[in-house]
C-alpha cells in the first residue's frame, strides 16, 4: 500500500462531502456517479475506515468523514490558491485605480516601481468604480473613507496651491478662480473646502467656485495658471509648479487612498515602496 492516497479520490471525496451526493459529485465532475463510488470506496479501502453511510439517494459524513473533509478542504483550498497566485506571478501585476491618482502620481512613478520587480509586467488600469476580478494578481488602490479600511495608506489634508502669480493674486485680493474636485461618488463627504476657508486671515470675498469630477481636471487649469486648486496633498506631488498657499493650514478630511481586497503575493518590494512614497 501507498504512503498516499490518490490525489483524485480525496478531491472527489471533498467535493461528495459537500454536496452529500454522489449523482451532484458527478455532475460536478463531469463523472458517472458509478466512477465517484469508486473514487471513494477505494480511498475507504486505502484508510480502512467508512466516510460516508449509504442510505436510499443520499448519503451522510460519518464522524471520520467529517474530520477528514475539514482538512481536504483547506488543504485543497490552498493549493487551488497558491496555483493560481503563481499562474498570475507569470501573467504580471495589474494595479487598478481612480484615472487621477493613476494620471498625476502613479504613471510618473512607473519605471521606479518596474524597477522593484524587473521580472514582472506591470499593467495600470484607471477607473473611478471598482470592477470586480477574480485575479490573485490584481492590486486595488482606492480613495474614499480611510477610518474603517483594514488597509489605508494616506490620509488626505487639503490646501490651495496655485502659480508664484496666482498665489500672488489671491493674497492681494484680487479675483482669483478656485478649483475644486466634485467626486463621482456620491457617497463620500465633499472636499473639506468650508472647514479651510474659516481658518484663512484673508477674505474669501474675491473668489468664484468652478468644480470638477476629476481632480486631474482641477489640477491642470491650475498648472495652467488660470486659478488655484484646492487638493489634497498626494495628487499635488504630480504637480511640482504648484506652491501652497502661504497663511493656509491644511486641514483634514476623513479621506484618503487604501488598499482593497486580496494583496498579492510576491509584491512587498512594491507595497514597501508605495506605502513609503504616499507617506
Amino acid at each position: 500500500m501507498s504512503d498516499f492516497p490518490s490525489l483524485n479520490s480525496l478531491r472527489v471525496f471533498d467535493v461528495a462531502a459537500r454536496h452529500l451526493s454522489f449523482k451532484l459529485t458527478a455532475d460536478e465532475l463531469h463523472l458517472t456517479p458509478t466512477a465517484v463510488s469508486h473514487q471513494i470506496r477505494n480511498l475507504e479501502a486505502w484508510l480502512g475506515v467508512t466516510l460516508f453511510s449509504r442510505q436510499v439517494r443520499q448519503v451522510a459524513l460519518t464522524e471520520s468523514g467529517i474530520r477528514l473533509a475539514k482538512v481536504t478542504r483547506a488543504s485543497l483550498h490552498a493549493i487551488g490558491q497558491t496555483l493560481q497566485e503563481l499562474k498570475g506571478q507569470s501573467q504580471g501585476l495589474v494595479i487598478r485605480c481612480t484615472s487621477s491618482f493613476a494620471a498625476l502620481w502613479l504613471l510618473p512613478r512607473m519605471a521606479e516601481m518596474q524597477t522593484l520587480l524587473p521580472d514582472t509586467p506591470i499593467e495600470i488600469r484607471s477607473g473611478e468604480q471598482l470592477e470586480p476580478s477574480l485575479s490573485v494578481s490584481t492590486l486595488a488602490i482606492r480613495f474614499g473613507l480611510v477610518a474603517n479600511q483594514a488597509q489605508p495608506v494616506t490620509h488626505e489634508h487639503f490646501n490651495l496651491y496655485g502659480t508664484a502669480s496666482q498665489l500672488a493674486r489671491f493674497e492681494a485680493g484680487q479675483d482669483c478662480p478656485i478649483f475644486l474636485p466634485r467626486w463621482k461618488n456620491t457617497s463620500l463627504p465633499a472636499a473639506p473646502w468650508q472647514t479651510f476657508c474659516q481658518q484663512l486671515a484673508s477674505s474669501t470675498d474675491h473668489i468664484s467656485l468652478t468644480y470638477f469630477d476629476q481632480e486631474l481636471f482641477a489640477i491642470q487649469q491650475a498648472q495652467a495658471g488660470l486659478g488655484l486648486v484646492f487638493s489634497g496633498q498626494t495628487l499635488i506631488k504630480g504637480a511640482a509648479q504648484l506652491k501652497p498657499l502661504a497663511d493656509g493650514k491644511p486641514v483634514g478630511s476623513g479621506l484618503g487612498y487604501y488598499l482593497q481586497g486580496h494583496v498579492p503575493n510576491g509584491i512587498s518590494p512594491v507595497l514597501s515602496w508605495l506605502t513609503q512614497a504616499l507617506a
